[in-house]
């Protein structure tokens, strides 16, 4: 919070440019907004609040005219449980359709939750999308592709988001709308398996500006995670290369075989240096069940360690 506003005989108004809202009471948000200036924040979080409080909040958000990156974590439905048996679909989309146009938007950070809605608020292309630990159901990927505020993206973030249940057709698409402008995508722990991949790669060849890549937490066989890197070795500008290590690194109680690990990472690499010279790659495990610590294979060291 920076203070740059005037000073007078009664009252100090703060030109603030990062504000976060923690669940907060109506009564503080507003004493609160009566020396913030809302035109003036540039970076809001909105953090344990119910659906009801956005629409309190509306009025504020409509003077944030310069807003640039929102954070919408933990938004539950309701307070009240007898007005969540009550919720439906309608009713949610009726709070968040009332939600101002954010007209500079270009990073939006979604955790906890999913409001695909709330995309049709933005009127400027989005740079940044990232969803982390939230529901996504078929009918929000199937939205995806067709929402004109994304067709621009930089960066495609989907983390600890369940994918193994859906149809993956409509992500790849997207990336094929985004090819030219995306610069980083992480599907990370998102239950992806070799079907899902196997939907994504066509699409993904095609990101020749991608410079990240982040596939931790999936499971892949040796023989998959191989076809992967066919793939994205053609991705001449990728600098930071992260993958699952392969089921074949963990015993029958996953358990991790690090000198499996070492093996197979050294053949893996070989697959990058045949089409391009790698700049970071990294390999990585889940947790081990008997240490419960994760090992790590990198370019750098070209070893096995323990994180």
């Amino acid at each position: 919070m920076k203070l740059k506003g005037h000073l007078d005989e009664y009252s100090i108004h703060l030109h603030c440019r990062k504000l976060k809202i923690y669940g907060l009471t109506k009564a503080t948000v507003i004493e609160m907004f009566k020396i913030v200036h809302a035109e003036y924040i540039e970076d809001l979080e909105l953090s344990c609040l119910c659906l009801e409080d956005l629409d309190f909040l509306n009025p504020y958000l409509k003077q944030m005219s310069n807003l640039l990156s929102l954070t919408l974590d933990e938004i539950i439905y309701t307070l009240n449980i007898d007005d969540y048996r009550n919720l439906n679909e309608e009713k949610v989309i009726t709070v968040i359709s009332h939600l101002p146009t954010f007209h500079h938007l270009q990073e939006l950070y979604v955790h906890g939750v999913i409001f695909i809605e709330c995309l049709r608020c933005l009127k400027k292309p989005l740079e940044v999308l990232s969803f982390t630990d939230c529901d996504l159901s078929q009918s929000d990927l199937d939205y995806l592709p067709y929402c004109l505020n994304i067709f621009e993206l930089r960066s495609l973030h989907l983390i600890d988001v369940r994918l193994s249940d859906l149809l993956l057709e409509p992500l790849g698409f997207l990336l094929e709308r985004v090819r030219h402008t995306l610069k980083s995508l992480q599907l990370m722990s998102c239950e992806v398996g070799e079907t899902h991949f196997n939907t994504l790669l066509p699409a993904l060849s095609q990101c020749y500006q991608l410079t990240v890549v982040n596939f931790y937490g999936n499971e892949l066989s040796l023989l998959f995670l191989k076809k992967l890197l066919h793939h994205t070795a053609k991705l001449s500008q990728l600098a930071d290369e992260l993958y699952p290590t392969t089921q074949e690194c963990y015993d029958n109680r996953d358990v991790v075989l690090s000198h499996r690990l070492e093996n197979f990472c050294s053949e893996l690499l070989d697959i990058l240096r045949a089409i391009r010279e790698p700049k970071k790659v990294t390999f990585g495990t889940i947790k081990c069940s008997k240490c419960g610590g994760s090992y790590v294979y990198d370019l750098e060291t070209q070893c096995c360690f323990f994180e």
